[in-house]
């Protein structure tokens, strides 16, 4: 769907569920078909055809981070416990495979590998490498400098990267003992994303800087001059003209390479921006925080406000088509908007996930 088809479309309420506690983290399965959600009370659940199916009901340890495999198949859940869920697709819902203990380690950034069923998690100082087919730790390697903050891997899956202190840390998957490459952060490398080409690697610092890399074609670019710490970064996955988008703060500094040189331009939000995310395959912007509501952004403009929840926002999920956006509630509420179509959507009480 191109941003031009996607931009006209109004979004309208469709659906809402409530959690014991702050939603902390959702995904769209690959197709689609559901979505994943965790909170800060342990809960994980699958909301699908208008229903929610809960996995885990409440218990004392926060689930933080979740993330399906590219093939749809798998599903990873992590958090405060220190444990590792991982779910296999079982009929028309999942089932716990196993589960990955390791005990006093709050466990808060995992990434599935595009490519294969490889699953990358951050434990305390170090990255684990599951593989799904094995069912094995197949590597364990030491980021050292500090915990690990945020895994990405590349698109290709032959790259992986980690942000922490020092900055962001890449290893390559055909020799993962291979010294890996670093990515200098003056003090801390909160966020780390590639790309949708695979091209540029960016960094969002703690000391209030955004450190961009042209892959195999350094020095890197420093952008500086940002009000606080750069807590986000994330691209579009439009190839044809890749955005970088960074929160900070209030704001948002959206990034484009024009002629031979970063340019960018900034949005504001009321209050502190929690959670960004571009459509699929588009420029399209949703933005969330502090303030209870999501903006929608085509370039500079500011094209609808979605009113959500009055204590604010933590996370932002688009589904696969960008027909539907879900927003996840630090009052634990999550809700889930669609494009206004006529025929689409909700209909006698039934989601209808039309293509």
């Amino acid at each position: 769907m191109s941003a031009k088809s996607i931009a006209k479309k109004r979004f309208e309420l469709t659906d809402k569920k409530c959690f014991a506690e702050y939603i902390t983290d959702m995904a769209w399965s690959p197709n689609g078909d559901r979505l994943a959600i965790v909170s800060a009370a342990g809960e994980l659940a699958l909301w699908q055809g208008g229903k929610i199916d809960f996995l885990n009901s409440k218990s004392n340890n926060s689930l933080d981070c979740l993330g399906f495999s590219a093939d749809g198949q798998w599903l990873a859940v992590a958090g405060q416990a220190g444990k590792v869920q991982v779910w296999r697709s079982h009929s028309h819902s999942f089932k716990l495979f196993t589960t990955l203990n390791h005990q006093k380690a709050w466990i808060d950034s995992l990434a599935w590998n595009p490519q294969q069923n490889l699953l990358a998690f951050g434990v305390n100082r170090q990255v684990k490498i599951w593989d799904a087919d094995s069912q094995k730790i197949i590597t364990t390697i030491d980021f050292k400098n500090s915990s690990v903050f945020n895994l990405a891997w590349h698109p290709q899956g032959n790259l992986l990267a980690a942000s922490g202190h020092g900055g962001v840390k890449v290893w390559q998957s055909e020799n993962w003992m291979q010294k890996p490459y670093l990515l200098e952060a003056p003090g801390a490398s909160l966020d780390c994303a590639w790309s949708s080409d695979g091209k540029y690697l960016a960094s969002g610092n703690l000391d209030r800087t955004i450190s961009l890399l042209h892959w195999d074609n350094p020095p890197p670019w420093l952008m500086q001059g940002f009000p606080g710490k750069v807590s986000q970064v994330t691209w579009s996955q439009n190839k044809d003209l890749p955005l970088l988008a960074a929160s900070c703060q209030e704001g948002i500094s959206v990034w484009e390479y024009i002629q031979n040189k970063w340019c960018s331009h900034i949005l504001k939000h009321q209050k502190t921006v929690q959670a960004i995310a571009f459509a699929p395959n588009s420029s399209l912007l949703a933005s969330t925080g502090n303030d209870g509501y999501i903006q929608l952004w085509q370039g500079k403009k500011q094209i609808q406000t979605l009113k959500g929840v009055s204590n604010g926002f933590s996370c932002l999920a688009w589904h696969p088509t960008g027909k539907y956006l879900a927003a996840g509630g630090q009052d634990g509420k999550s809700i889930i908007w669609q494009q206004s179509l006529s025929g689409k959507g909700f209909k006698n009480g039934e989601w209808r996930m039309d293509n």
